[in-house]
């Protein structure tokens, strides 16, 4: 069963309806041993009231109507001296003192035989053994509707009382989900019950855990971007030197020079994705123009696009929006690159920015080969580049979407590709959402 608050009212509902049902069971025993005790008692009452009748006089063999309660009285030489009407002229018992069943007149009786030493005589008295159990039926049908009809009650206080205490675990599971991703401060076991504090203290030994994870792990990354950063320097340093004893045009200096820049490059976007990842980034909104970030974006990477040959051009009026410009100037950087990477020498880029839904969209096309739909959603994965564009872009990473993604989430925006209206080539849309009230 999936809900616990189902499965303790399920359980404790059975059991109660289990031990309400035995009770029942008992009472009714109970009940039918009490009904016999009455009912012999007004037997033997009965018996000394016919007692006293033969006392007054009554003529032997004389037929009374009795009721619902059958009798005789016998003398001691066999003698019928007097009997009710539904019994017959014979003896309903054996002349032997006490109570036991016996049948007669088609039905089953309880008969109880007392001797009476003084007037020499033998007294029956019956009563129908179908009145006794009726009454125990009515008894125990009685409590038994009682604890049917009591059960949607108990059932509606029972869930109450559950929901009232699942309460803390609700709190509980409120406080885990409102926190931040970098928030691996432990929880208040303080007014916890016992069965909520061994899990409160299982939770803050897995953040103790956490955090001394993420700590390792910048402390290495800060050591890698330090020590990364050092001998590449010291690389560029021994290219440029060596540039001055071979010719501009030297093969194995060009490839260096590329293969250093792409190495430089794809350390800068690891320290990048990781800079901008939930656990380690902490946004800064403000009021911003993103027709405005991308103008600067582009100005930024003008001589990119010059040495190239691309035409690049920007659509779009005032769109305002709150944001991270750190983030968004790296969103529109990278997709700037991706553009310009993938569009050959003399191609054309466009950028554009308008409103959407209640929000603002952007929109960076290009005139390359695009990217088939099969692949649109695995170019996100990380270190992941489309092999039919890989003669195009020596110096990518395969990190600049991941790094477009997280800053879409950042903002709470969608990334989306469509076909760019050049024809060839590929349109990537971020969709930022309406801003919310304050």
């Amino acid at each position: 069963m999936s809900s616990l608050r189902s499965y303790l009212l399920v359980a404790v509902l059975s059991a109660i309806t289990l031990t309400s049902f035995i009770a029942a069971l008992y009472g009714y025993r109970a009940g039918v041993d009490a009904a016999d005790a009455l009912f012999d008692a007004q037997l033997t009452d009965s018996a000394m009231l016919l007692s006293g009748l033969l006392a007054a006089g009554h003529d032997t063999g004389q037929v009374l109507v009795a009721g619902d309660t059958a009798f005789q009285a016998w003398d001691d030489q066999g003698r019928l001296r007097l009997r009710s009407a539904d019994t017959p002229a014979t003896p309903i018992a054996p002349f032997e003192a006490g109570f036991r069943f016996t049948n007669f007149a088609e039905h089953r009786w309880r008969v109880l035989v007392r001797r009476e030493p003084a007037a020499g005589l033998w007294v029956m008295v019956a009563e129908r053994a179908d009145a006794r159990f009726l009454l125990a039926d009515s008894v125990a049908r009685e409590s038994l509707l009682a604890v049917l009809a009591v059960l949607p009650v108990t059932a509606l206080l029972i869930w109450l009382i559950v929901g009232h205490g699942l309460r803390r675990l609700d709190r509980l599971a409120a406080a885990l989900a409102g926190k931040a991703a970098d928030d691996l401060k432990p929880l208040d076991a303080t007014d916890a019950p016992a069965e909520l504090a061994v899990i409160i203290r299982a939770v803050n030994g897995l953040l103790q855990r956490l955090e001394v994870s993420l700590d390792r792990e910048r402390r290495l990354t800060a050591d890698a971007a330090h020590e990364l950063r050092t001998p590449i320097a010291a690389l560029k340093v021994d290219l440029h030197n060596l540039a001055g004893r071979l010719p501009a045009d030297d093969p194995l200096l060009r490839r260096l020079n590329a293969d250093t820049a792409r190495l430089e490059h794809l350390i800068a976007q690891i320290l990048l994705l990781y800079r901008m990842s939930p656990e380690q980034y902490r946004a800064h909104l403000e009021p911003l123009d993103l027709t405005a970030l991308a103008g600067e974006a582009i100005a930024d990477s003008y001589a990119q696009f010059e040495a190239r040959g691309q035409d690049i051009q920007l659509h779009g009026t005032r769109q305002p929006l709150q944001g991270d410009r750190f983030a968004l100037t790296t969103l529109l950087q990278n997709l700037l690159a991706n553009a310009s990477r993938y569009t050959p020498p003399g191609g054309r880029i466009r950028v554009s920015t308008a409103p959407a839904d209640g929000g603002v969209q952007l929109e960076v096309s290009d005139s390359g080969p695009g990217l088939p739909p099969a692949e649109r959603e695995r170019v996100f994965d990380r270190f992941y580049r489309h092999v039919g564009t890989r003669h195009l872009d020596p110096a990518g990473s395969g990190l600049g979407l991941s790094i477009v993604r997280l800053v879409a989430d950042l903002h709470g925006a969608r990334v989306v590709f469509d076909h760019s209206p050049f024809g060839s080539g590929l349109t990537v849309r971020v969709l930022f959402p309406a801003p919310r009230p304050t």
